[in-house]
């Protein structure tokens, strides 16, 4: 590809709300364990079951680029505490992140 006239870039931001979104869905998947509400489903056989928020819990977000930025604001809107690393911490500050 060095040596093609093809120019090679990265998609930056193009995805970024969408991945986010993903996440989340992700998060809820496991908190409201999803494998065990479509069993009961299959099954016709309803039990509770303890079911868990993402109001109140935390999310880490290794590698706070555009994507985590992205999941970042939508964990603040479900009420979540948003903790994000950073390659270089000296220079990161943002409002979504509570450290």
């Amino acid at each position: 590809l060095a040596k093609s006239h093809v120019t090679l870039t990265n998609a930056k931001g193009m995805f970024s709300s969408t991945l986010a979104e993903y996440c989340m869905m992700a998060c809820s998947y496991f908190a409201k364990d999803l494998p065990r509400l479509m069993a009961q489903k299959s099954n016709a056989k309803w039990e509770q079951y303890p079911v868990k928020e993402l109001r109140g819990s935390t999310l880490g977000i290794v590698g706070y680029g555009d994507i985590g930025l992205a999941s970042a604001k939508l964990a603040k809107a479900y009420g979540m505490r948003v903790v994000g690393l950073k390659r270089n911490p000296q220079s990161f500050s943002d409002p979504y992140c509570d450290h």
